[in-house]
């Protein structure tokens, strides 16, 4: 997209005559026949990145975000992080220290589409959610979008997070690089000729060969060190220009993480480690019929595994899941006139494996379960137009989707075989967004849409380390679906200083899937399998936010005030209940400062109501066994989690063409304990019995140092 950007005002200033002429970009869209051919007499351009009422213009593709600015923020274990930054921009929830997960607006974690470059990313986070997969080095563009998402994208149900890698082809050589107490990163940029560049990234963790042998010397305690928290990734890709008009484009990423805890003393669990990882391959071809015709064929394979083993009463117990994605999609886009009509279609094979469980006693090897593998097939069609008459802009579209499971699923039938289906599902997904203009500088903006899911993941069991089972819609599993409602109204005021919105949202689920079982049920497969069980939800809540653009101290604040909801037949009688999910009140104040040239500073504040849990409110003995009592299903709430960052960014003088800056930031610098785990614990002692809730705390204040360069 950038290179036709480019093209374009190359073409504007060879053409230039005397005049001068201020020209804003207004519309940020990956579409290639957004691009019209227009003649102007100008002598320069510039190109401001953000018009000035973006926020109260913008459309249902939602705003772009803003990669330089949520750079800037306090760095997670030395690491800029524009993925994890969007936890502050209102509609997440606060999910608390080392968590992969992102709830919005009352959804699961499993419900958010993410891409980059196309390919669905399943699970986005490493590390347990302290370090995103995406190398803030190579994103180029991201778009959040939580609200009237378009036609053009499906499968999940809350939310889009669409990730792009740079496109541009470089006029040089580039190297980018960080190097930190916790992990290191580099990439490179390499353009071969006018039309063919190619880029690679590399990162790497060192946490258990450097940062914990250091904390045993200097005093910590030595099981710390047992521990062991790991991850790696690789980006490779290319983008080449064929023809004027056709492009092509391709994109490979690899990462893994392994984590190994040596005691987990809630669960009685010894010597657990968990591995998981993506695999993404995107091939991506582009052409532009004319001014007002383009299309886009792309081409993915994605691949998410986990595989954990944990020690508990003298068996090692191994849990194996699988997923893999093979789609091909393509997309039409039509200008004509005021509207701008894309429509396309989309074709997905799925196979999953949802959850292999091996055992092994401390006396005699059982044989390895023969894994058995579900296959499923996705065909999508969609249609959506946009246009602007005045001051109302519309966006209004349908996704309709056939899912198909295959009768058998042993991987190793024949085609035909494979080919039997046993259960399909039909959805129809209306979209709509309406904005309206009520001044030059406020706008309401409406919506209404409906969402379809066909596969989920399901956490199992919560103590550190990822236990999940992948599930798809069968023959006795439903997909799930919401209706999603929203409204809100959007006001710039003091030149565009400063931007305010609030927004309301209703959402109604059918279908919800949840685990009911413990962790007695997780090692018994058949057992476990019967504790998936089928509910509703609702959830609704209103959000704000306050931002200050310009001056040198810039940020925002954002607010979201929820409820929600589930309803299950199987949990607390059928009665509805708060969702484990559910946070009261969450809050983000975000600050920038510019204290001089070369010294800005940073600071993050975010406060959240605690999540529900299930926990006993009372226990009695009866033949000397401890009997607990429970009240309303998760009626217990965690304490509340607050945390404050801080950050100090300094930019160094150059070096022979080296431009670098180093940043020390201060991870929960007032060292607040916030739990990660809240459990009882009933211990017997003397005929006496002992009754707690005990709390485990996991990152304490910590201070990080990195030095990132620009070659």
């Amino acid at each position: 997209m950038k290179f036709f950007y480019i093209l374009i005002v190359y073409l504007l200033i060879v053409t230039s005559c005397f005049s001068q002429q201020i020209h804003n970009l207004v519309k940020d869209t990956t579409d290639s026949n957004s691009i019209v051919r227009k003649t102007h007499a100008i002598h320069e351009i510039e190109v401001r990145a953000k018009m000035s009422l973006a926020n109260v213009k913008s459309g249902s593709m939602g705003l772009s975000v803003d990669i330089q600015e949520l750079k800037k923020l306090p760095n997670i274990m030395g690491d800029s992080d524009p993925f994890k930054s969007l936890q502050y921009m209102g509609g997440i929830s606060q999910s608390g220290d080392a968590s992969a997960n992102m709830n919005v607006r009352g959804g699961n974690n499993d419900q958010n589409l993410i891409l980059l470059n196309n390919c669905n990313i399943q699970n986005p986070t490493h590390v347990l959610g302290l370090f995103s997969v995406f190398n803030p080095d190579l994103i180029d563009q991201m778009k959040y979008i939580k609200t009237g998402i378009p036609a053009e994208y499906g499968g999940r149900l809350s939310s889009v997070i669409d990730i792009k890698n740079t496109s541009a082809i470089p006029e040089k050589t580039s190297v980018d690089g960080s190097v930190g107490l916790i992990a290191s990163r580099i990439t490179i940029k390499h353009p071969f000729s006018d039309n063919l560049s190619i880029y690679a990234s590399h990162r790497a963790s060192y946490i258990g060969n450097v940062v914990m042998p250091v904390l045993v010397k200097l005093g910590v305690n030595p099981t710390l060190a047992q521990n062991s928290f790991e991850f790696s990734d690789t980006n490779i890709g290319f983008n080449y220009v064929l023809k004027p008009k056709t492009r092509i484009a391709a994109h490979f990423y690899v990462g893994n993480d392994r984590i190994s805890i040596a005691e987990d003393i809630k669960y009685s669990l010894a010597d657990n480690s968990s591995k998981w990882g993506n695999k993404a391959f995107g091939l991506q071809l582009s052409h532009l019929f004319s001014d007002k015709w383009s299309m886009t064929h792309n081409l993915n394979f994605t691949q998410f595994y986990l595989n954990t083993n944990v020690n508990w009463i003298n068996n090692t117990y191994s849990l194996k899941s699988l997923n893999s994605m093979l789609v091909y999609r393509t997309d039409f886009v039509y200008l004509i006139r005021m509207h701008s009509l894309k429509f396309g279609t989309e074709l997905a094979l799925n196979k999953t494996l949802p959850a292999n469980i091996a055992k092994t006693s401390l006396d005699t090897a059982q044989n390895q379960p023969q894994p058995f593998f579900n296959q499923t097939s996705d065909v999508a069609l969609y249609v959506r137009d946009e246009w602007e008459v005045g001051r109302f802009l519309f966006n209004a579209g349908i996704r309709t989707n056939i899912h198909f499971k295959q009768a058998l699923n042993n991987e190793y039938l024949n085609l035909s075989e494979r080919m039997n289906i046993s259960k399909s599902y039909w959805g129809f997904e209306p979209r709509f967004y309406n904005r309206i203009m009520l001044t030059e500088s406020s706008s309401l903006k409406i919506a209404a849409s409906r969402h379809y899911q066909y596969f989920s993941r399901l956490q199992v069991v919560n103590f550190g380390i990822p236990l999940e089972i992948f599930v798809s819609a069968s023959e006795n599993i439903k997909p799930t679906s919401v209706w999603h409602f929203s409204g809100g109204y959007f006001k710039n005021f003091n030149r565009n200083n400063w931007e305010f919105s609030v927004e309301a949202y209703y959402k109604s689920y059918a279908n919800l899937l949840e685990y009911g079982g413990n962790l007695t049920d997780l090692f018994a497969e058949n057992e476990m399998l019967n504790k998936i069980y089928n509910g509703k939800g609702w959830a609704y809540g209103t959000e704000l936010m306050l931002k200050k653009n310009t001056g040198r101290f810039t940020g925002w604040a954002s607010y979201t005030l929820g409820w929600n909801y589930r309803m299950f037949d199987k949990i607390n009688n059928g009665r509805p209940y708060l969702a484990t999910t559910d946070r009261r009140h969450d809050l983000s104040l975000i600050g920038f400062y510019k204290l001089t040239k070369d010294i800005s500073l940073s600071a993050t504040f975010v406060y959240a109501t605690g999540s529900r849990l299930n926990l006993p409110r009372s226990w009695f003995v009866i033949d000397d066994k401890v009997i607990l009592e429970y009240s309303k299903y998760n009626a217990f709430t965690m304490p509340d989690y607050n945390r404050l960052d801080i950050s100090v960014n300094y930019k160094l003088r150059p070096v022979k063409n080296i431009n670098s800056e180093l940043n020390f930031s201060v991870y929960n610098i007032y060292n607040r304990a916030n739990p990660f785990q809240v459990y009882f614990s009933t211990q017997s002692e003397n005929n006496s019995y002992n009754y707690k809730i005990k709390m485990s705390y996991l990152i304490p204040i910590l201070p990080t140092l990195s030095w990132t360069f620009h070659i």
